[in-house]
């Protein structure tokens, strides 16, 4: 039971994010083709076309290049490792892509907090909105040149690199209005705030 909640919370922040957005061209290009290939229609949430979760887990493979799924999903499966060849196949063109998704490439520094279900990034330039800040494809913090704080009374100051989302509900419980997907970063000065 616990399971399905969570199955149902991850696949609505899912929907939340990647489907608020148009959908790129070689995705809908992918989308119906895949489409033209099946023989019955699968289940899809309410209001929802194959484009539409197709787009969906096609980003979830792009933003998660390496590792796998775990579906009974004919679609989700298809659309995912579309997405990550696709990832592998067209490095020049990422930045591209996450545009046409609605993200942008950004270059910020600023303060990082982490806790319990949070993990908050304050960027420098008077905005009062935290973003939720992830690492992309959910690798280890280390190997994009961050040390994850400590303590919830740690916050570092620090400089990522990394593709901004459009505005929509992010983070733990979609508390956050914006999302990071940090590719690298660092600490800024000695990287206390």
């Amino acid at each position: 039971m616990v399971k399905q909640i969570f199955t149902l919370i991850f696949i609505g922040t899912l929907t939340a994010t990647a489907g608020a957005g148009p959908i790129p061209d070689v995705v809908l290009q992918d989308a119906d083709e895949y489409a033209k290939s099946l023989t019955e229609a699968p289940k899809l949430p309410a209001g929802h076309t194959v484009r539409d979760e197709y787009a969906i887990w096609f980003f979830q493979g792009l933003i998660h290049p390496s590792g796998g799924i775990q579906t009974k999903s004919e679609l989700m499966r298809d659309a995912y490792t579309h997405g990550q060849s696709w990832w592998r196949d067209h490095p020049s063109e990422h930045d591209a892509i996450f545009a046409e998704y609605g993200y942008r490439v950004i270059k910020q520094d600023g303060v990082w907090s982490r806790g319990f279900e949070k993990s908050a990034f304050q960027p420098d330039g008077g905005d009062p909105e935290s973003w939720w800040m992830d690492s992309f494809g959910g690798v280890a913090w280390q190997s994009i040149g961050l040390a994850p704080p400590v303590s919830i009374l740690v916050q570092p100051r620090v400089h990522i690199i990394g593709y901004l989302s459009p505005k929509g509900h992010y983070g733990h419980l979609g508390g956050y209005e914006h999302e990071v997907l940090v590719t690298a970063g660092s600490l800024v000065g000695d990287g206390s705030y």
